[in-house]
């Protein structure tokens, strides 16, 4: 003969259970999405961009700038400075100068100003990629071939490019 009276109570047990399972389940919801939403901010998954301030669309002057004479190495610019859209490809030319009695090698550094316009400027060609070996007294021309994006903030409206250059074992 079966026994009726075990069933209720395993029902209610079952109940219970399942009623746990929703608060934990719910819970775990709840908790779950900040810690996602840290996790994205974290690691830069869920980025959200901010709306961009004022952006340029105007023409910028953009300059190279010609290192002091005297110094054992001489870049100088082959053009003044050029208006420029952001967006727009651009080559300039660039002459530099081994000043020195002898052999050299050197790494040219770029450097910008002001200095937050650097976030701006990919440069795609450009002597300062690699070492370049001179010979006494050589120059040497070379592009430098750039962009300047068009997230460009409006209040930069002059952009000067100049090199420092570090001589390097040959």
């Amino acid at each position: 003969m079966p026994d009726h009276h075990s069933s209720p109570p395993s029902i209610l047990i079952l109940l219970l259970k399942l009623l746990l399972l929703l608060c934990v389940l719910g819970m775990l919801a709840v908790g779950l999405s900040p810690l996602y939403q840290a996790f994205m901010r974290l690691t830069g998954l869920g980025a959200t961009v901010p709306a961009p301030a004022r952006v340029a669309s105007q023409p910028v002057s953009l300059s190279i700038d010609e290192t002091a004479p005297g110094q054992a190495w001489q870049v100088r610019p082959l053009q003044g400075p050029q208006q420029v859209k952001p967006g727009q490809f651009v080559q300039l030319m660039v002459e530099v100068r081994n000043n020195q009695p002898h052999f050299a090698a050197m790494q040219a550094l770029p450097q910008y100003q002001p200095v937050s316009a650097a976030a701006y400027v990919q440069k795609l060609d450009c002597f300062c990629f690699s070492q370049q070996l001179f010979s006494p007294g050589q120059v040497r021309r070379f592009p430098v071939v750039l962009v300047i994006g068009k997230q460009l903030p409006a209040q930069l409206r002059r952009i000067s490019l100049s090199y420092q250059i570090q001589d390097q074992p040959a």
